[in-house]
């Protein structure tokens, strides 16, 4: 075991339990902690060199705040799974999954801020409250984006229409 292997196991006898305790408070879930706990002293390795020793918790502290605040964001951007899947509309499995497969290459070709809302409405069947809640906006920038979403394709289509 060479010095910095050795210093980063000392860093981790020391701090492991603080660090891992501070990530059990910001995110709320002992599992994610620990997977915050080893990214954060991952981390660390990566840059051993420049921790000064005698600011080491500090350092190794300020990782591990940020490393949890980045999967806290996240998880708000994230949309929750749905207890049970949409119904479909149609009783023909071969249409429905041609329709997807319509609504998917159509979706692929617009603008990326018009992406999501077109895929949780026309894929994945969500009205447009449910798609306002799960992207955390407005009902209204969800009617806006699906009516510009619609513009585009119909465009595409030569104006034949959705």
């Amino acid at each position: 075991m060479d010095s910095s292997d050795s210093r980063l196991e000392g860093f981790f006898r020391r701090y492991g339990p603080i660090i891992y305790h501070r990530c059990r408070t910001l995110l709320g879930d002992p599992a994610a902690a620990q997977d915050a706990t080893q990214e954060t002293f991952l981390r660390v390795h990566r840059h051993l060199d420049r921790i000064p020793t005698e600011q080491a918790l500090a350092y190794i502290y300020r990782i591990a705040t940020n490393y949890c605040l980045n999967e806290r964001r996240d998880q708000k951007r994230r949309p929750e799974p749905m207890a049970e899947p949409p119904e479909i509309a149609s009783a023909n499995l071969e249409d429905c999954v041609a329709d997807r497969q319509l609504a998917v290459r159509l979706i692929a070709g617009v603008p990326a801020h018009l992406r999501a809302p077109a895929f949780l409405h026309f894929v994945d069947g969500l009205d447009q409250g449910e798609v306002a809640r799960l992207l955390k906006c407005s009902r209204r920038t969800v009617v806006s984006r699906l009516t510009q979403f619609r513009a585009r394709v119909t465009a595409l289509l030569g104006g034949r229409g959705t």
